[in-house]
């Protein structure tokens, strides 16, 4: 039985068919795939993971990325601007195919702590015209936009969904190459030093 819709050439009013389209793949895979090669300092801390799984983590974010520019090209298509897709991600989808085919024998992202800790940017100090360098949308597009700033430059603006994955497997800014997992390692190598160096020192101001 035809509906009123189809009866009447109308549409329901309560679908939205100018609302944006889900331009951001499911990276559920993604999640799985890396808490199986970063365990937790507590569980197994020395544990070196599988090169394979390495190598998968690579790819699930590659193909991830690679949905979201497909969407990204179909959407200029429709506004009829020509665009084939962003050069960042481009980028970005070729150093991930590079890395899961010689992966690293470790993952050296950030942590989630890291990332949830980032610099949220107010709604309100976004303007229409700025975009997400990886998905390329307008922040704007999103009722509610989760924009966090890179600690390496304040125009370094990211949807936190988009730039999230690639800190967690690779640690770098996207735009310079940052590597904010290199920072932390070598920070936390210092304090170590410092305490063994405290400890030293106090064992020789006992038994010296």
């Amino acid at each position: 039985m035809a509906t009123y819709e189809t009866e009447h050439n109308t549409t329901d009013p309560a679908i939205d068919n100018n609302s944006p389209r889900r331009r951001r793949p499911d990276l559920s895979t993604f999640f799985a795939t890396l808490s199986e090669i970063t365990p937790a300092p507590d569980h197994r801390p020395h544990a070196v993971p599988v090169p394979g799984d390495v190598s998968a983590a690579f790819y699930s974010l590659a193909e991830a990325f690679e949905v979201m520019r497909r969407q990204a090209a179909d959407l200029a298509s429709d506004r009829g601007d020509g665009a084939d897709g962003d050069d960042l991600l481009n980028r970005m989808i070729q150093s991930l195919l590079s890395e899961a085919d010689t992966p690293p024998r470790e993952v050296e992202g950030v942590s989630d702590e890291f990332c949830d800790m980032l610099e949220r940017v107010p709604k309100a100090s976004l303007d229409a015209s700025q975009t997400c360098p990886i998905c390329n949308n307008p922040f704007l597009d999103d009722e509610y936009p989760l924009v966090v700033q890179l600690p390496c430059h304040p125009t370094h603006l990211f949807d936190l969904e988009c730039v999230r994955p690639w800190l967690r497997l690779r640690g770098t800014c996207p735009l310079d190459r940052t590597d904010f997992a290199k920072q932390l390692r070598d920070k936390a190598e210092e304090r170590k030093k410092l305490v063994e160096e405290d400890e030293e020192e106090e064992w020789d101001g006992m038994y010296g």
